[in-house]
């Protein structure tokens, strides 16, 4: 069989396997579509057709009859599209490349004496193309080239034309429908218009605000549906994956493949431990296909934190399902009602096995009002009700629970606990259990006061949205009162994540054909709409590196800045701090990643830790760890690495860190340090909030020792602990003058405003790593 009959009765196979219904068009047949009738799978309200035997009414070209040859060979491609977009496609589209296909047949019949899709060339495509320029609106030729391009793809794919198709018209028209704020700027720039060429258009990316909001939610979210969506939000900041790819991901989507030598094909091995690459199998949307994206090493241990966490969440959830499975559906009861012996059960009793209630409700009876009212409002009736004094008690028949469990959440279904989508041409069937991400009904929806506990649901685009802020339901920033530097609550699209590690990856100058193959995008057109840069970066990819000068010193910063909201005798978190300050310190030292966490203190491992120490050792926090590493180090560089790794610990405290594992073996000393006591284990760390809790520690005690008689023995043990934290305040008041503070509220009036967005910090520090480069490359 040749490619081409091998692509044709592929096509003409699912065709009939899969899409055609009765009453339906035929394959046959010479049209497939009509106003408000015509197949079900292109049913369409509007005055569209899809017919095959002519090229009338195509703009520009004769009337000529088409072969059923070639006729043949459009039905098969509008099907091979419909499958590529896993059925996510309008009839308009298919027309729209129906036209493209009537166009190289014209073009075919016009140039050779063949009219057989074999004959198709890059000659023929070019033809048909200067016919399509000449009778058609300069603002759509971008987008009758990318019909041209797709259709191009998939002859090329299969490959049964005699020479590649190689098709290529680089426009750099400006098409009237695209309305994006990108696009003005571009059309402003063409007519000459005065703008900023710094600009960069933030609409699509993470603020610094909000990403340091979506940090702090980590602290926040308690409950189980707030911390599963929490999860998702994270793997998507850090992978970029669209919704829909997230929400398919299997439980068991990672996978490890160890890194091999180049010289010895072997694995690397760093303290006897082999060194792995960590990926994450996921269905690719738009055609991607099923793919691996393997994870910045830098990154995998956030990757299996967030996996291993939803899956801990989410254990009960699974097993209530398995158990479902095993019983066959012949119910939808959770086990716990199963191994009631009554068929009849109180109100009371369904309360722990069918219903979590977040409602701050008082005792039994508002328990009981509340399952009332979701009874009331799913017309579920008690069976029997019987007075017995003190109230009416309900009781309900297991018949009438589980029906109540399949009204809800779509588990009417066939399958109600599976998971059956078109993926390539196929039908793929997950059960729930075997998805990552899998809640209890109503737990994701914050305003919510009940939640179902038997009936088990898998995210949707429309929850994820929602919690993130762009839906209409309350998000996690309302509830949680978290706002951006406008002081409006923050809010971010499930797409965004998306446009940021792009914009991440257009910044670092990565080839475009890489970044669609990072993004797991198969039209690499589509990197320029989630690439978000200034125009001086796209036309002289010029330096955004912002000097020192423009900015004051952080002491200085530190006294003029009025707070948001006056200082209280409480310790403050990271957080607090920079939202009452509205700025960071980052360090010329350290770079962009370990300045974000030593400021929030959000460092994931031991490794982050370690690197931390070690970019720290000239601020003078880690002294006699800085002593002994360079003593070492210039003879045995592995030892004194592993010294570092040794210390590297760092649990949080109110003002400081303990460089002992305290959360394994406590602290002999109880905490001691926090009151000024000496402690070998104890540091500073430089993050925010640190100085003005150690502050308020100090003054306390001076205030304690007025009231004590002088010279007396508590009195000089609480001078020396003031004169211990006022040796560590000098520390952190030195390390904070090396320092650059980034305002994160307001830019500064200068020429180069300071950043915004995560991209606008990305893009300095990566500047900046460029420019260093270059110096040592010139020594």
């Amino acid at each position: 069989m040749t490619n081409y009959s091998k692509f044709i009765d592929e096509q003409k196979v699912y065709f009939k396997n899969n899409l055609y219904k009765p009453n339906d068009a035929l394959w046959e047949d010479g049209f497939w579509l009509k106003t408000g009738v015509g197949s079900s799978w292109l049913l369409s309200r509007n005055k569209l057709s899809l017919r095959f035997f002519s090229t009338s009414k195509v703009k520009g070209l004769s009337n000529i009859n088409i072969s059923e040859e070639y006729q043949e060979f459009c039905k098969a491609m509008l099907v091979y599209s419909y499958r590529q977009a896993n059925g996510n496609v309008s009839p308009q589209k298919l027309v729209a490349e129906l036209l493209v296909l009537k166009r190289w047949f014209y073009s075919l019949q016009e140039l050779t004496s063949d009219t057989h899709p074999k004959k198709l060339s890059t000659e023929i495509l070019n033809h048909a193309y200067l016919l399509l320029k000449n009778n058609s609106n300069a603002a759509n030729l971008p987008d009758h080239v990318g019909t041209f391009k797709r259709l191009q793809h998939i002859v090329n794919k299969y490959g049964f034309t005699s020479k590649k198709l190689e098709f290529e018209v680089d426009l750099k028209y400006f098409g009237k429908q695209n309305r994006t704020p990108k696009a003005k700027i571009t059309k402003e720039l063409f007519e000459y218009k005065n703008i900023d060429e710094n600009e960069i258009n933030t609409e699509k990316l993470i603020s610094i605000q909000t990403f340091i909001n979506i940090a702090s939610l980590k602290n926040f979210c308690q409950s189980e549906g707030e911390r599963i969506l929490l999860n998702s939000l994270f793997l998507s900041i850090v992978t970029g994956f669209r919704s829909t790819e997230i929400i398919m991901l299997k439980k068991d989507c990672l996978i490890e493949k160890p890194i091999l030598d180049l010289q010895t094909n072997k694995p690397i091995s760093v303290n006897d431990k082999v060194q792995y690459m960590l990926g994450i199998q996921y269905y690719g949307a738009k055609g991607a296909g099923e793919r691996i994206h393997w994870v910045e090493p830098s990154s995998t241990t956030l990757v299996k934190s967030i996996i291993q966490d939803t899956l801990k969440i989410t254990e009960r959830y699974r097993e209530h399902l398995v158990y479902l499975r095993q019983k066959n559906l012949k119910d939808l009861l959770p086990k716990g009602i199963d191994e009631i012996p009554d068929d009849l059960i109180e109100l009371d009793d369904l309360i722990d096995h069918l219903f979590i209630s977040r409602k701050r409700t008082r005792g039994r009876g508002g328990r009981r009002d509340a399952i009332l009212n979701v009874f009331k409002h799913a017309q579920v009736k008690p069976d029997k009700t019987i007075n017995d004094g003190t109230g009416e008690l309900k009781f309900y028949s297991k018949k009438t629970l589980s029906k109540f469990i399949k009204s809800t959440a779509n588990y009417a279904t066939e399958e109600p606990i599976n998971k059956k989508f078109e993926f390539e041409g196929r039908i793929v069937n997950i059960p729930y259990e075997n998805l990552l991400f899998i809640v209890q009904y109503g737990s994701t929806t914050l305003s919510q006061g009940i939640i179902n506990k038997a009936n088990i649901t898998i995210l949707e685009n429309r929850v994820i949205n929602n919690f993130l802020g762009t839906g209409r339901n309350k998000s996690v920033f309302e509830k949680y009162g978290l706002k951006d530097s406008d002081n409006q609550t923050s809010k971010i699209s499930s797409h965004i994540p998306r446009h940021n590690i792009n914009t991440f990856l257009a910044i670092a100058e990565i080839s475009d054909h890489l970044q669609a193959m990072l993004m797991g995008r198969v039209d690499i057109e589509q990197n320029k709409h989630y690439q978000h840069l200034s125009i001086k970066q796209i036309s002289q990819n010029a330096s955004l590196a912002s000097s020192n000068s423009q900015f004051q010193t952080s002491k200085e910063l530190m006294a003029v800045s009025e707070p948001v909201q006056p200082a209280e005798n409480n310790a403050k978190s990271p957080i607090d701090d920079i939202l009452e300050y509205g700025l960071m310190l980052f360090s010329n030292d350290k770079d962009l990643e370990n300045n974000l966490k030593n400021n929030l203190h959000t460092f994931d491992s031991t490794i982050e830790i370690s690197n931390f120490i070690e970019q720290s050792m000239g601020d003078g926090y880690f002294e006699d760890i800085a002593k002994a590493f360079n003593e070492i180090a210039p003879t045995e560089p592995d030892k004194a690495k592993e010294l570092i790794d040794t210390h590297a610990y760092l649990h949080p405290l109110p003002f400081g860190s303990c460089m002992r594992n305290i959360a394994a073996h406590g602290c002999p000393k109880r905490l001691s340090c926090q009151s000024g006591v000496s402690c070998v284990n104890f540091t500073v760390t430089g993050r925010m909030g640190e100085l003005e809790n150690l502050k308020l520690t100090k003054n306390r005690l001076i205030e304690q020792a007025k009231n004590l008689a002088d010279n007396s023995e508590f009195t000089l043990r609480i001078k020396e602990q003031v004169q211990n934290l006022e040796r560590f305040e000098q520390k952190i008041m030195v390390s904070y003058s090396n320092k650059i503070p980034v305002n994160i509220y307001k830019a500064i009036d200068t020429e180069l405003s300071q950043p915004r967005a995560l991209a606008e910090l990305f893009s300095l520090e990566y500047e900046k790593i460029k420019a260093n480069n270059q110096e040592e490359g010139k020594c």
